[in-house]
């Protein structure tokens, strides 16, 4: 017989669905070569500062290779920022739903962002192929190839989809009782709220008798209004 201390707390057990693992582990590292990208931009800015006014001998490459990766940084690392909820949202009224109806209003409005989405990997896909296909170049002395920084927005703007719709899939498949509301990662609040309330719940799972009750505000009652 295991004593409460020993046992398992809830948020350890439960397993994301296996489309949820298998793209959460590409947003992660879209997230690290984006890291690196702006490690990479940031020794080529110094780089660029020294040659130019210490070696006073600027070359032509370096700007336009920072810009091409905080691109990289800004698009393709956006999967990264939305798995991890770091992504600007106002939920101050859809979190007083509850949370089925909550869910089908979050599923609806991550259709609505699936197909905005489609439009501009669809654009950028355009845009690229016209670039490798007739050979672009950037207008200064660099003369880089376009097809390359144009694959950026599509790339990135894919694995943004991608992570949608494994959001997606977990929330139908949480409306058809297979997952859990609470796990899902759609119903994961973005306001600093809703990330102590989150905080306090796993303290509360892992040490259940360290933590009194919760103070006693209405916004923190969450369910016991």
């Amino acid at each position: 017989m295991s004593s409460p201390s020993t046992s398992t707390p809830v948020s350890e057990c439960y397993r994301p669905p296996a489309i949820s693992r298998w793209v959460g582990w590409i947003c992660e590292a879209t997230g690290y070569l984006s890291a690196l990208a702006l490690v990479v931009a940031t020794l080529v800015t110094v780089h660029a500062v020294f040659t130019r006014y210490v070696l006073r001998a600027p070359t032509v490459w370096q700007t336009e290779t920072t810009i091409y990766l905080l691109m990289f940084v800004a698009f393709v690392g956006a999967a990264y920022g939305l798995k991890h909820h770091a992504h600007v949202g106002v939920d101050l009224v859809i979190d007083r739903v509850p949370p089925r109806p909550q869910l089908v209003a979050r599923l609806i409005t991550a259709v609505m962002c699936v197909a905005v989405i489609g439009i501009v990997m669809a654009t950028g896909y355009q845009n690229w192929y016209e670039a490798y296909f007739f050979d672009f170049r950037s207008a200064t002395a660099f003369r880089f190839p376009l097809w390359i920084a144009y694959a950026i927005l599509p790339l990135g703007m894919m694995a943004v989809s991608l992570q949608y719709l494994a959001m997606i899939a977990e929330g139908v498949m949480a409306l058809a009782g297979k997952v859990p509301i609470s796990k899902v990662a759609l119903m994961t609040g973005t306001s600093e709220l809703a990330q102590v309330q989150s905080e306090l719940q796993l303290e509360a799972e892992l040490h259940p008798n360290s933590l009194g009750a919760l103070p006693d505000h209405p916004e923190w009652k969450g369910d016991e209004r």
